[in-house]
C-alpha cells in the first residue's frame, strides 16, 4: 500500500517511549469520502472532518501538529501501536478502549441506514418491512450484505451483527483507497444487495455518480443518532491520551464547537438528514459542556 503524507513526520523515526516535552499530535486522515476531502475553493470547508482538525490546530498553537493520511484500517493500526496521533473521526464512547481514549462528544450523526439500489430496495422492504426489520433483514440469506471492511457501527449494531452471524458472510471493501466508493459501486453493479451507513454517504455517491443509491431507514431495532469524538492513542507512552485530550477538550469546548464556523461545516454534510439538526446539535454537543457561573463541573458525555 502506498502511503501519501502530507508532512514529513517523526513518526517512524523516534522511539515512542520518548515522548518530548513539548506535546505533538499526528493527526490521522484518511481517503474515506466525505469525511475527507481536499478544500478548494468549492469547497472551502473540506469534507465532515476536516474542518474541526483544521480549527484544533488552529486554536493549539503550544502544540505541534503534523498531518498524514492512512488508509482507514492503517490509521486503526497506528494508534494500536502506541504512536502520538490523534484521529478526529471516531464514535465516541463513554470508557477508553485499548486502541483510543476519546474527546468529549463533537459531531451528532443520523441514524445508520440501509443503503441499496431502487430494484432491490424494493425487494427488502417487500420481505422486511418499511421501516425494515434490520435482525430479519441480516438472518434473510437471500440478499448479499457488504461493508466497508473498516466501518464501525458502535456496540448495539456489532452486538446484533454477531449474534446474527453477519461477519462470517459479508463481502468485505477493499481495505486500500475510498473504501465507502468502492462498497457503493458493487452495490451499483449488483455484487452486493445492500450495506448499511449514514445516509450523507449515500447522498455524497449519488451527487458525484449521477446515481440513485436509496436509503432505507431501520425500525427494529431502531436506530439512535450516534455521536461522534476525537480518539487518541491509549498505548502512547506517559500518559499521552490523557494529556493531549486535556488541551483538545479545553479548545473543543472554548473555541471549536461553539463557533459558527464549525457548526456550519456540520450543517453542509448533516442537516439534510436532520429534521431538527441545530436542536439535536445543542441539546447533545453544546448544553453538555456549558459550565455554571457558580464554578467548574465536569462535563458530561450525553447519548441520545
Amino acid at each position: 500500500m502506498k502511503l501519501k503524507f502530507y508532512t514529513v513526520l517523526s513518526l517512524f523515526l523516534a522511539p515512542l517511549a520518548h515522548a518530548s516535552e513539548t506535546l505533538s499530535i499526528t493527526w490521522l486522515e484518511n481517503d474515506s469520502k466525505p469525511f475527507y476531502l481536499e478544500k478548494s475553493d468549492k469547497n472551502q470547508q473540506g469534507g465532515l472532518c476536516n474542518d474541526i482538525t483544521d480549527m484544533l490546530i488552529e486554536a493549539l498553537p503550544n502544540i505541534n501538529h503534523s498531518k498524514v493520511l492512512l488508509p482507514q484500517k492503517r490509521a486503526g493500526k497506528y494508534l494500536d501501536e502506541g504512536h502520538m496521533a490523534c484521529y478526529s473521526c471516531m464514535i465516541h464512547r463513554e470508557q477508553k478502549t485499548k486502541r483510543a481514549t476519546y474527546s468529549i462528544p463533537t459531531t451528532v450523526y443520523p441514524p445508520f441506514t440501509i443503503l441499496s439500489t431502487h430494484e432491490q430496495a424494493k425487494k427488502i422492504t417487500q420481505a422486511h418491512g418499511n421501516p425494515v426489520s434490520l435482525i430479519s433483514l441480516l438472518t434473510d440469506s437471500g440478499f448479499i450484505f457488504g461493508q466497508n471492511d473498516a466501518r464501525k457501527f458502535g456496540s448495539k449494531f456489532e452486538k446484533i451483527a454477531k449474534n446474527t452471524k453477519l461477519y462470517e458472510s459479508a463481502a468485505l471493501s477493499s481495505t486500500g483507497s475510498h473504501p465507502n466508493y468502492a462498497i457503493l459501486t458493487q452495490l451499483q453493479h449488483g455484487y452486493i444487495d445492500y450495506t448499511i451507513d449514514y445516509p450523507f454517504v449515500a447522498d455524497y455517491y449519488n451527487q458525484k455518480n449521477q446515481q440513485h443509491i436509496e436509503k432505507l431507514s431501520i425500525g427494529n431495532p431502531k436506530q439512535s443518532m450516534m455521536l461522534g469524538a476525537i480518539g487518541c492513542s491509549t498505548s502512547a507512552p506517559n500518559n499521552y491520551a490523557e494529556k493531549v485530550l486535556a488541551e483538545i477538550n479545553h479548545a473543543l469546548k472554548t473555541k471549536v464547537l461553539p463557533s459558527e464556523r464549525y457548526q456550519q461545516s456540520q450543517r453542509v454534510w448533516l442537516e439534510q438528514n436532520f429534521a431538527d439538526f441545530s436542536s439535536q446539535y445543542e441539546r447533545l454537543i453544546l448544553n453538555p459542556i456549558i459550565q455554571p457561573a457558580t464554578g467548574e463541573t465536569t462535563p458530561q458525555s450525553v447519548h441520545p
